[in-house]
């Protein structure tokens, strides 16, 4: 079961190890919900964290704007030590909504989103695009379009396609933060073998 962003909490008893944040119209993607929630089958957290311990891991798929909510629990969860594996859900929202998380991803992490890219031009099926992932394991996960190149200032590139980063992770305050221009959720959703594997070396 998963819980949506601004509803009922999961019971105090439950496991927060691994969670998945619903950002609800704040996901451009839903079938990258889908994917995720499929494998971990972890519940959404809420944006209030003040009653809750941080998870150990905290996955936020297919962002596109991030409210000052949604920026503290993904700060709370670093500054406890966790990782987060941030989607950007850039390639498929609207010039503004791109800008102001380009704005956000910037002044609050130093991680860099250029302007969405479309990997599809007039392509045939041997030009599907594959992007190859260099950490935690080596992979080549299907891209379903569009992605954003990634830059940060202390960041390692972890994943590329037809030249630029789109895979970026950086150490923040005392946790892990994964970027991602090109989500994985809707790879997993569909069953691909590999990007099962990446995620589960990365958590």
């Amino acid at each position: 079961m998963r819980w949506r962003l601004g509803g009922v909490p999961p019971p105090a008893t439950a496991r927060r190890d691994k969670v998945i944040l619903d950002l609800g119209v704040n996901c451009s993607l839903r079938e990258s919900v889908s994917g995720y929630a499929a494998v971990l089958g972890a519940a959404a957290l809420r944006t209030d964290m003040s009653s809750m311990q941080p998870p150990a891991v905290l996955i936020v798929p297919a962002a596109v704007e991030l409210p000052p909510p949604v920026v503290g629990a993904i700060t709370t969860c670093l500054d406890a030590g966790g990782l987060v594996i941030l989607e950007s859900g850039a390639g498929y929202a609207s010039a503004v909504k791109v800008s102001r998380q380009r704005t956000v991803l910037r002044e609050t992490f130093d991680v860099h989103v250029e302007p969405p890219v479309n990997l599809w031009p007039q392509s045939s099926e041997s030009a599907i695009p594959y992007v190859d992932f260099t950490w935690p394991l080596r992979a080549k996960i299907r891209d379903f379009s569009r992605v954003v190149p990634l830059t940060g200032g202390a960041g390692e590139i972890i994943a590329c396609v037809n030249g630029f980063g789109v895979g970026l992770k950086c150490r923040f305050r005392r946790g892990n933060l994964i970027v991602l221009g090109s989500p994985i959720g809707p790879a997993l959703w569909a069953g691909d073998d590999q990007a099962l594997q990446w995620l589960l070396a990365a958590c």
